[in-house]
């Protein structure tokens, strides 16, 4: 029997406390003929798993929510998604919510197979194929999508091996939110310069309240005004090292970057620190050097 993952968490935004939080909604999926609708449920409660666990997102079920579930009484989900005679009334209801985006998501492939391994025992798999799309509320515009191919194996049995890839694509989620939403902080104060007047770390706004772990790399932007038009142009990169509640100690990677990071701050430059949201998950060295 197919193991079932964590019970979905749901959350009312009536009661969220917590502005530096960002507003998600995450619709029902929709399933292929290749796939049951067990797998997609379990890879959506892992899809909000995730998003819950990175710790910077206020996660709305609309299977859940009082407002939203209403979508769906006497309705196909695939309906309420895709038919444009709905469009109107689940805009109004999305933005009642007080969100900014939308996860969809549709879980296309789930095959179970069976062979032996070289002692002649039998090895479970699990394959899953899903693809998840985030949409802008305010818009109704496709902000990017990404598909995920998962292939476990068990000794034991196929409920291992589903539970598997359920646990991946919990532990996933960290890499899709850094690619797909921005986070945004600024430098409180610079630490003590050596000898040399050389800074070597800072401590920027933000900790475990946000999903911020040691590891996370962060650019450093100043504001520039071209003409009209005021625009943040990057001016170095810290990697953070000490993660603690609302404030995170961030080391900086380059010395002559550092010499313009605390020249602009002692100048009194309000500076930005951005999520590098192609390395920002603390990916080691040999990972960086693949562009994520």
């Amino acid at each position: 029997m197919m193991a079932v993952a964590a019970a979905l968490c749901a959350f009312c935004a009536y009661a969220q406390e917590d502005p530096s939080k960002e507003t998600v909604i995450v619709d029902p999926f929709t399933n292929s003929a290749g796939a049951s609708e067990t797998a997609r449920d379990n890879v959506r409660s892992a899809v909000i798993s995730g998003f819950s666990q990175v710790g910077r997102f206020f996660v709305v079920d609309a299977m859940t929510d009082s407002r939203l579930s209403k979508l769906y009484e006497n309705r196909k989900i695939e309906d309420v998604v895709n038919d444009a005679n709905w469009k109107a009334e689940s805009d109004v209801a999305y933005k009642a919510v007080g969100a900014n985006k939308l996860i969809r998501g549709t879980v296309d492939l789930h095959y179970e197979h069976k062979k032996p391994n070289s002692d002649g025992k039998m090895v479970y798999y699990t394959d899953i194929n899903f693809t998840l799309q985030v949409f802008d509320i305010t818009t109704g515009a496709l902000d990017g999508s990404e598909s995920y191919k998962y292939s476990e194996l068990s000794l034991s049995s196929y409920a291992d091996s589903f539970n598997s890839v359920i646990r991946k694509v919990t532990k996933d989620m960290t890499q899709f939110c850094n690619k797909f939403f921005k986070m945004e902080s600024y430098i409180l104060e610079l630490g003590e310069a050596d000898k040399g007047g050389n800074i070597k770390d800072l401590w920027i706004s933000g900790g475990t309240e946000v999903g911020i772990s040691n590891g996370t790399i962060f650019k450093v932007l100043s504001e520039k005004k071209i003409g009209p038009k005021v625009t943040r142009v990057a001016i170095g990169e810290v990697i953070a090292k000490e993660v603690l509640e609302g404030m995170t100690r961030c080391e900086i990677k380059n010395k002559k970057e550092g010499e313009v990071i605390k020249t602009k701050f002692n100048d009194g430059e309000k500076l930005y620190i951005e999520l590098d949201r192609k390395r920002g998950d603390g990916a080691k060295e040999i990972g960086r050097l693949f562009g994520f």
